[in-house]
């Protein structure tokens, strides 16, 4: 073991860590490591501190901080698949702030307290008990982190903008271990950052978030043949220019290949938040012929319900185009063909290849806006647009980094190059998307980058989340 790592172990003990710190061959490093979603990051760091509570991540800051050359990384939830995601670190040391996984409820102010390690389908489980609702991950696994400091996409972002714009304060420990509050009267300008900034300021420890009433939604899917494309495609085109109008639906359109399959399918998820059966919203979808299974159900069950296996490699990409019926078409053929290269190139077709089509409506960024903004930059968008997600998974990091990578960077480059050549190109990556070689930050624009970076200055005078963690978005390199 390199003697940096020798000393950042000694001084986690020496703040009091010791009982916390865990290293290779133990029980619990081994335990913590194989818990990760993806393979991907299993990177096996020097040690694995996971500190209790807020004063024990501010221990652990110090000590790595007093470590000369130690750097180190941020586990919330661990859900993010890529190497440098900031999740975790193979040279140095890993904050795992997996012990920090409560949700709290007060009546008094209607503010939930999430810790950020807590996962989603815990978080509605434990919240719908009070009779109330907040607007999270639709992924029972991912963790409170990770997600909300991306920005966070949720069910209800039609109905309340993003995730991260129902934060109504942040406990954050900064470079130099002090803990702070933010808000909209507490360092507002902190508060602004933390909603879509990732870790470049602090490590956040509590977000409290604010509540609405709990009710039981209609949901389900209906899974298509690909034969009906067109007609998904239609009625997927009929949704996104009516939800503005009606604030009370969620889907996602899905392509799907799972593993040993010879044909892909298309899965539709549909979501009614206020309880109605065959709303109006859905009926294009509803009249397509395929296998249906809806019912009505509290979000917490439907969360358990959508816990998305792994234990593969994972890559994935993301773009975001204005909402056009060519530019969607195009998309679906780019998976096609992706997919029979993959058949051609994976043994037994063992890999899942899986396409998510979402809408993001120009006039959600209002909610932002009312709640005081965020940095994601989308009140410069004037077009309804679509977010296009893929991820691809496979058996070995061999096929990872020599198929898959490549295989995605062609099929975006080609729907990317399509897109701009009808001028339906947006400039817009959602964080919670990207990969390591795509940058989300400048894409947030000018003005929210300068925020960011002075952010930063002030927060982080010592450059601790811009070169001690190396993980993640630095808004630092964004030129």
């Amino acid at each position: 073991m390199p003697s940096i790592a020798q000393s950042a172990i000694a001084n986690l003990k020496e703040a009091g860590l010791g009982d916390v710190v865990y290293t290779p061959g133990q029980d619990a490093y081994e335990a913590r490591e194989a818990s990760y979603w993806s393979l991907t990051p299993q990177l096996r760091p020097w040690a694995i501190v996971q500190p209790r509570d807020t004063e024990e991540v501010s221990k652990a800051v110090k000590a790595l901080v007093g470590t000369a050359g130690c750097k180190f990384a941020i586990r919330s939830g661990g859900h993010a698949p890529w190497i440098g995601a900031g999740n975790n670190i193979k040279d140095g040391v890993t904050i795992d702030l997996g012990l920090m996984a409560k949700t709290t409820y007060d009546s008094a102010t209607g503010l939930a307290s999430l810790q950020p390690s807590a996962r989603w389908k815990d978080v509605y489980a434990d919240i719908e008990k009070h009779g109330v609702m907040v607007a999270g991950s639709r992924e029972g696994m991912v963790g409170v982190g990770g997600y909300l400091t991306g920005g966070g996409l949720s069910l209800y972002t039609c109905r309340y903008g993003w995730a991260c714009d129902q934060v109504e304060n942040y406990e954050v420990v900064l470079g130099d271990g002090s803990i702070v509050e933010a808000n909209s009267k507490m360092n507002p300008d902190l508060f602004r950052v933390l909603k879509g900034g990732q870790n470049n300021f602090g490590i956040v420890t509590r977000f409290d978030m604010r509540t609405f009433e709990a009710k039981d939604i209609w949901d389900g899917d209906i899974v298509i043949s690909p034969a009906f494309n067109d007609q998904v495609i239609e009625a997927y085109l009929d949704f996104s220019n009516h939800i503005a109008e009606n604030a009370d639906a969620h889907i996602i359109a899905l392509w799907n290949f799972v593993p040993y399959a010879k044909e892909h399918f298309i899965d539709i998820v549909l979501t009614n938040l206020d309880g109605v059966e065959n709303p109006a919203s859905f009926q294009k979808f509803l009249a397509i012929p395929g296998q249906r299974d809806m019912k009505m159900k509290t979000v917490a069950k439907k969360i358990q319900g959508l816990i998305v296996p792994s234990g593969m490699y994972d890559s994935w990409l993301t773009l975001t185009f204005k909402l056009d019926s060519r530019v969607i078409h195009k998309t679906v053929d780019a998976y096609k063909a992706l997919l029979e290269e993959l058949k051609k190139s994976i043994p037994r077709n063992n890999f899942k290849l899986l396409m998510f089509l979402q809408p993001l409506i120009a006039s959600w960024a209002r909610h932002s806006e009312a709640r005081g903004g965020n940095v994601l930059g989308l009140d410069r968008m004037s077009n309804d647009c679509v977010l296009l997600f893929v991820v691809l998974e496979v058996e070995t990091l061999e096929l990872s980094k020599n198929v898959s990578k490549l295989g995605l960077k062609r099929m975006f480059g080609e729907v990317e190059s399509y897109a701009k050549s009808l001028g339906k190109n947006v400039e817009f990556l959602y964080m919670n998307y990207c990969d390591g070689s795509q940058d989300p930050l400048q894409k947030y624009g000018e003005e929210n980058v300068k925020r960011m970076k002075e952010a930063s200055d002030k927060y982080d005078p010592n450059k601790v989340f811009q070169e001690r963690v190396p993980g993640g978005f630095k808004v630092s390199k964004v030129v």
